[in-house]
């Protein structure tokens, strides 16, 4: 018994220290409008070539998007150039898929990372504020010819009113401000 146990887990043995995905790290952030390079170690019974799939469990539906097909092995690293229709977020992994008709499955797996730079689409935000204000008040000008003009206002005038708007605009790709301010000058 102890000898069939035993036999039974020699070929799990051959893979013990086999394909591991080394790059992206855990938790890295993976910028995919740019390139970014996967890397892996290898042993020598690893198998001469895999797939390289952009994975994401953790989402639905779930995204299995292939990146590259026959990838060599012994190299070590695979860089791969912008992706795109892919969504920003966490959860992402890179499988090392087997080629071999006789050795189906994945081969290694990198730990959870996430994407940004992936979306298709562009997304943009705008706002719009209008800011109004008003103020009337009195001012002095003009001259008094023997009379006597008293007032319990802050002022008092026997000349002139005038009305001054002050308007100011700016605007950007993303927000926008208009600011109004009236002031009412007006004598008593």
């Amino acid at each position: 018994m102890r000898l069939s146990y035993a036999v039974s887990l020699l070929p799990l043995a051959a893979f013990v220290g086999a394909l591991e995905v080394t790059s992206p790290k855990k938790g890295e952030d993976v910028d995919l409008s740019s390139s970014f390079t996967v890397t892996w170690d290898t042993v020598s019974t690893d198998p001469s070539t895999f797939d390289l799939y952009l994975v994401n469990n953790a989402v639905y539906p779930t995204v299995e998007k292939k990146v590259a097909s026959d990838v060599d092995t012994s190299k070590g690293s695979y860089t791969v150039s912008g992706l795109s229709g892919v969504t920003d977020g966490s959860g992402y992994q890179i499988n090392l898929l087997s080629t071999s008709s006789t050795n189906s499955g994945i081969l290694a797996q990198s730990e959870q990372f996430t994407v940004e730079g992936g979306s298709s689409s562009t997304t943009t935000a705008s706002a719009s504020m209008t800011t109004s204000a008003s103020s009337s008040s009195s001012s002095s000008t003009g001259t008094s010819t023997g009379t006597d003009t008293s007032s319990t206002s802050s002022s008092s005038s026997t000349g002139s009113s005038s009305i001054t708007t002050a308007s100011t605009s700016t605007s950007s790709t993303s927000s926008s401000s208009t600011s109004k301010l009236t002031t009412t000058t007006s004598g008593a």
